[in-house]
């Protein structure tokens, strides 16, 4: 089975809307104090897409393809779809996050500014 199939099988759906009984809200919002059931954007504004309006399930590590971080569901947080398909991928890609403290300096150890 590919990756991806397991998006569409009974046991992800089930376990996928578990999970979000548990943490309905976007986690990368309410580190910026904005409570995000999937009717906001990212900035905190009104999500103005309505096919935009639910909550990811994400794998904080990506999976791909090994079932036992796939299942794992200490490696799972639920994100609105801008920081999913915007925030997250990019920092995927770069392999370092640019989210930043108070004082402006980069949180993540991984950022070249902190090497």
């Amino acid at each position: 089975m590919s990756r991806h199939a397991l998006y569409k099988t009974a046991r992800w759906r089930s376990a996928r809307l578990a999970h979000l009984r548990q943490e309905p809200l976007c986690r990368m919002c309410q580190l910026r104090g904005i409570l995000n059931d999937g009717s906001r954007s990212a900035s905190g504004e009104p999500q103005g897409n309505p096919k935009r309006r639910f909550l990811v399930v994400d794998h904080v590590i990506p999976h791909r393809g090994d079932l036992v971080l796939f299942w794992d569901q200490s490696n799972w947080q639920t994100l609105c779809p801008d920081h999913h398909d915007v925030v997250k991928q990019r920092e995927e890609v770069r392999g370092f996050s640019n989210a930043r403290g108070p004082d402006g300096w980069p949180l993540d150890p991984q950022h070249p500014a902190n090497r």
